[in-house]
């Protein structure tokens, strides 16, 4: 992991004192996890809220069990915090039924302690563009979920304009990287490793800007500690754009296999839809694949000194992780084919 002092993630307040405190909830998974090392890392104490109070990885960090849908429950683990990092991850089929309530939780817990809430959010509002997105650019959301994000940031927003709460929403693109689960990381790397064919939904040389999971979490992390707004959209820093078939061929090139690239149109995953739930829960997201999709990070750079990864490295940092994790486990007796398109996101 990249040392978050190199970026200057230093708190504000005393180190020895209450307010030092940040809770991260959902520090299970891929973002969470990330989040609670930075923040350890620059020297502020940090709790893990999971469902089950597991250890997520990052010693000296307080690992809590804390239903993220229960208010109250979040509010008592919050006690003391100056930052609540919201972090929770529902399966994608149950974004609907669950993301409204563990907002509406985090909200209440961080409003009733006086916590900064900071929330890890994606771009999908903005939905059909042709240049790059800022935090300027305004929700036009085309999917069902986009409207879903949409509706969760501006309810986040207008609680801080209510008073009482003060709010940072980060925002990043296709996440790529070690523990992903989204399009990208589930159709590209895995692939490129093994020398099978990779499997890219849209256009691959439309202008890209994934966005690798350790910036997403700096970004998250940075905001909990140097964001003195009371209510502030940020986009994670990105390195220049890259294209589809550029990160493959980045991925096939150091993985030291051979770039087979099959491409697949909206209309294609819509038909692959009838037979496979999970290509149909993911078609309404090909769009994004299709134009351009570039996230303009500058102003958090400028901000807070934020660097981002270049695609090399975190096309290497990867590939890593699943070379790590297969040399990890037993081989299985029957190989399953990865889904064409996995849930979104980290």
């Amino acid at each position: 992991m990249t040392d978050v002092r190199e970026t200057d993630l230093r708190p504000a307040p005393p180190a020895d004192g209450p307010s030092d405190l940040h809770v991260v909830v959902g520090a299970g998974g891929a973002v969470g996890r990330l989040v609670v090392g930075h923040l350890h890392a620059a020297g502020v104490r940090v709790r893990a809220v999971t469902r089950d109070g597991r250890d997520v990885g990052t010693p000296g960090a307080e690992a809590v069990a804390a239903d993220a849908r229960d208010g109250a429950a979040l509010a008592a683990v919050c006690r003391g915090a100056v930052a609540v990092h919201h972090c929770v991850m529902p399966e994608f089929s149950r974004w609907t039924e669950q993301f409204p309530v563990v907002t509406d939780a985090l909200v209440h817990a961080a409003r009733a302690v006086g916590a900064r809430l900071v929330y890890a959010d994606d771009t999908w509002m903005y939905g059909r563009v042709d240049r790059a997105m800022t935090e300027d650019t305004p929700w036009r959301p085309v999917s069902a979920r986009g409207v879903l994000r949409a509706w969760l940031a501006e309810r986040l927003l207008h609680a801080a304009a209510d008073g009482g709460l003060r709010v940072s929403i980060a925002r990043a693109g296709e996440l790529y990287g070690p523990g992903v689960r989204s399009v990208i990381a589930g159709n590209v790397f895995g692939a490129a490793r093994r020398g099978r064919p990779v499997h890219w939904l849209g256009d691959p040389d439309q202008p890209l800007t994934p966005t690798f999971v350790d910036d997403f979490a700096r970004t998250v992390a940075v905001l909990g500690v140097r964001d003195t707004s009371d209510a502030a959209v940020w986009h994670v820093p990105h390195p220049p754009p890259t294209s589809g078939r550029a990160l493959a061929a980045e991925a096939c090139r150091q993985a030291g296999t051979r770039l087979l690239l099959l491409r697949y149109s909206a209309a294609q995953v819509r038909v692959l839809g009838r037979l496979v739930p999970l290509a149909r829960e993911g078609a309404e997201l090909v769009y994004q694949f299709e134009q351009p999709f570039e996230v303009d990070g500058s102003r958090a750079a400028r901000a807070f000194g934020l660097p981002a990864t270049p695609y090399e490295e975190g096309v290497r940092r990867t590939l890593a992780a699943l070379s790590a994790a297969a040399a990890g486990r037993r081989p299985a007796r029957r190989r399953v084919p990865a889904p064409l398109v996995p849930p979104p996101g980290g």
